[in-house]
Parts: structure tokens; sequence; C-alpha cells
């Protein structure tokens, strides 16, 4: 009689045994399952994240080119200050001594002459 319990006893823990195993299986799927989730929350925060630090180095290099271009205008206008008053200074000396003037231009064209051709 003791045979048939022992063999009884083997038989039903192998069935709980069958149980268990599909209950870790479970298990094991749904960790895989929030594994998963987790790992497409983690990939969605790297790319919000990269994105935001892509429109913060397309803001600064819009902010820096604006402030470029700015400073390029002002220089611009800087030197078109400078001509205009250097133009209005030889304009005034050339009213009040023309002659010397002439003279100079002809020394200037005579020695680009001599030096160019």
């Amino acid at each position: 009689m003791q045979s048939e319990t022992t063999n009884n006893d083997f038989q039903s823990q192998g069935t709980a045994g069958q149980g268990s195993s599909a209950s870790v299986n479970d298990d094991l799927e749904t960790q895989v399952a929030k594994l998963r989730t987790d790992l497409a929350g983690v990939a969605d925060a790297l790319k919000n994240l990269a994105s935001e630090r892509a429109d913060g180095a397309k803001r600064q290099a819009y902010a820096l080119r604006d402030d470029v271009r700015d400073r390029g205008e002002r220089y611009v206008q800087q030197a078109q200050d400078a001509v205009s008053e250097i133009e209005d200074q030889v304009s005034e000396r050339v009213r009040a001594e023309p002659i010397k003037a002439v003279a100079i231009a002809a020394a200037i064209g005579y020695l680009y002459a001599r030096i160019f051709h």
C-alpha cells in the first residue's frame, strides 16, 4: 500500500510542478512585457530629450546668426559713415585749394601710369 501512496504523491507533485512551471512562465512573460513597456518609455524619454536639446541648439544658432548679422550691419554702417566723412573732408579741401588738388591728382595719375604700364 505504501507504494501506491508514494506513486500518487509523485504524480500529484508532478502535476503541481507543472502548474507552478506554467505560473513561472506567466510571471516571466508578464515581466518581459513590463520590461518592453519600460524600455519603450525610456526610448521615448531619450527621444524627447534629444529633440529638446536639438531645438535648444537650433535656437542658439539662430540667435548667434542674428547677432552676427546685426554686428555686421553696424560695422557696414560705421564704414559708410567714415567714408562719407572722408569724402566730405576731401571735397572741402578741393574747394579750398583747387590748384593743389589738381596737382596732387596729376602726380598720382603719373605715378600710377609709371608703376602699372
